[in-house]
């Protein structure tokens, strides 16, 4: 559907439109080609430009538009403070400053949607429930509560006609990528397309509010061990889509020192329990808080953690967990080629000036030489290799951008709460382990099992059928593979005899050289023995070697 199709449309794209002409984005509006379509619908804003406004950096200006624009905006923009692989530092900055700050609704237009949710009315469940909000965001609102067994509760209820809001929305912002890309080289380096799709996924996740308990509920079992960090508990049995009805956890929230240092809280400690698990979840678990920022922070008696607001979180797999590992090896080790391997494969089919990376790793690792990985300093590392991401065209893949992003908010809130935290000390223990583990000869005897496994497997495998082009099959015929196994079995016998024979003539100079009993004329007789043994044993290895030589002449 194109966003002139209904007047609604034409009137929201209006509006957005006077909205970037006020802060000074009507080039953008050029570009996209929006200003022909704008101007036949008699409907462009055609206003003068605030001069103050025009002072203000574009990336302050952007985000004071996004304000403006609404909601839906304002959750793009907090999507975009995670792509760090994108924007330089100033714009994340400025993206980060977004918050929900949308106006309360009245307690009563709630209560029909809560009643909705729970399929009875809210005094079957709830004792009472605090018409005065707690949390006002652009998609629920949260209130206290106390259920008839006594226990204090808050519900957060999904807004009324939100669903609506954000659908008409995102219809525009497809429209605004596809045009991005069609008229403009400059915005279609941002992918806006794939920025779209991520961002509309994200909303989807968010208006259900299911998927954000359950979030709970599995950091909340990841971190059971860690008896210092309190996770809600969800009351599954009024939870739905549109109402969410968790445990209340009461705290003094990190960002207000004073009331802290009041409280006698051991700030250092507090910090480091933060980051190791922060860390936990995001290298041993693969599932993490994805917004590890102050506000969602509460610290209870005893310094112990209590985390909120599992809206957003990221998942890694074993395998971009292992690149994390692959990434901070080679910057140690000083190992350019492994780490520009890692970085090459995220560039999703997209060309890639493979040695100009490696020049550009070594310069960015050069600059830790001899950094202890205790003293590595991630946040830095991480910046300089988005940057340099940047200037090669290449795009990080969401999840890992997103486990960047918290690091970097995680580093932010650590120094917070303790100036001299460091986010990189509380991960060493267990970066090492993981390193450890990766090549351990266990985990190597399990991998080259399944490799040998794979081998079988091909071999075996039914032939394509007759007339079935070269490239749809496998490409290899299991007689040539099998033979290859052969050939590799042979040449890894080959050696070991190798190995073998060079020993000899070493073990037996050396028995020669100390003179080892028995002793006929001065010359040690098993010395004798093995340095002969290995000569003609050396002698047989080199005619076979040759005559293999010949046959590929």
């Amino acid at each position: 559907m194109s966003i002139l199709d209904t007047g609604k449309d034409i009137r929201r794209a209006n509006a957005l439109a006077g909205i970037l002409l006020k802060y000074g984005f009507g080039d953008m509006i050029r570009r996209l080609g929006l200003a022909a379509p704008m101007e036949q619908a008699g409907k462009l804003v055609r206003q003068s430009i605030d001069r103050d406004l025009l002072t203000m950096p574009p990336a302050a200006r952007l985000r004071r538009a996004l304000e403006e624009m609404g909601p839906t905006f304002v959750k793009l923009g907090q999507i975009l403070a995670t792509r760090v692989d994108m924007f330089p530092r100033d714009w994340i900055d400025e993206f980060e400053k977004l918050q929900d700050n949308a106006p309360p609704l009245k307690y009563d237009t709630l209560v029909p949607l809560i009643e909705r949710a729970l399929g009875k009315p809210a005094d079957k469940v709830f004792r009472e429930i605090d018409p005065n909000p707690l949390g006002v965001a652009s998609i629920g609102q949260v209130h206290r509560a106390t259920t008839l067994r006594g226990e204090a509760v808050v519900l957060k209820v999904q807004k009324p006609g939100i669903r609506d809001k954000i659908d008409s929305d995102l219809r525009l912002l497809r429209h605004l990528a596809r045009l991005a890309v069609d008229n403009s080289a400059e915005l279609r380096r941002y992918r806006p397309l794939e920025l779209v799709r991520e961002f509309e996924r994200s909303l989807a996740r968010e208006l259900d509010f299911t998927i954000e308990a359950r979030n709970a509920d599995r950091i909340r079992k990841n971190l059971r061990k860690l008896e210092w960090v309190k996770v809600p508990r969800v009351y599954w049995a009024w939870t739905s889509p549109t109402l969410s009805v968790q445990e209340l956890i009461e705290g003094i929230p990190a960002r207000r020192l004073d009331k802290l240092d009041e409280a006698g809280v051991d700030r250092p400690l507090v910090a480091r329990r933060g980051a190791e698990a922060a860390w936990k979840m995001a290298l041993e678990d693969g599932f993490f808080h994805a917004d590890p920022h102050p506000g969602n922070f509460l610290i209870m008696p005893g310094n112990r953690i209590g985390m909120l607001d599992y809206g957003m979180v990221g998942k890694l797999s074993h395998a971009r967990r292992e690149q994390m590992v692959q990434i901070m090896k080679s910057v140690v080790m000083q190992e350019a080629d492994g780490c520009a391997a890692v970085l090459a494969s995220w560039s999703d089919g997209q060309p890639v000036k493979y040695e100009a990376l490696v020049a550009d790793v070594e310069d960015v690792i050069s600059m830790y030489y001899g950094v202890p990985l205790a003293d590595l300093d991630v946040t830095a590392l991480l910046s300089d290799i988005t940057g340099m991401l940047r200037n090669h065209n290449l795009v990080l893949p969401s999840d890992i951008a997103l486990l960047i992003k918290a690091i970097i908010t995680l580093e932010g809130f650590g120094r917070l709460i303790h100036p001299q935290f460091d986010v990189m000390s509380e991960a060493e223990p267990l970066i090492r382990r993981m390193i450890r583990a990766r090549y351990s000869p266990t985990r190597l005897a399990r991998s080259l099992g399944l490799k040998a496994l794979d081998a079988v497997d091909r071999i075996y495998a039914p032939p394509a059928p007759v007339g079935t082009p070269k490239s749809e099959g496998t490409g290899i015929d299991p007689r040539h593979l099998e033979r290859l196994v052969a050939r590799l079995e042979r040449s890894q016998y080959r050696q070991v005899q190798t190995l073998l024979t060079a020993s000899g003539v070493l073990c037996g100079s050396l028995l020669l050289g100390h003179r080892v009993a028995p002793v006929l004329w001065d010359i040690s007789l098993p010395g004798l023995l093995i340095l002969m043994s290995s000569g003609v044993w050396a002698a047989w290895l080199l005619l076979v070697a040759r005559r293999h030589l010949r046959q590929w002449d």
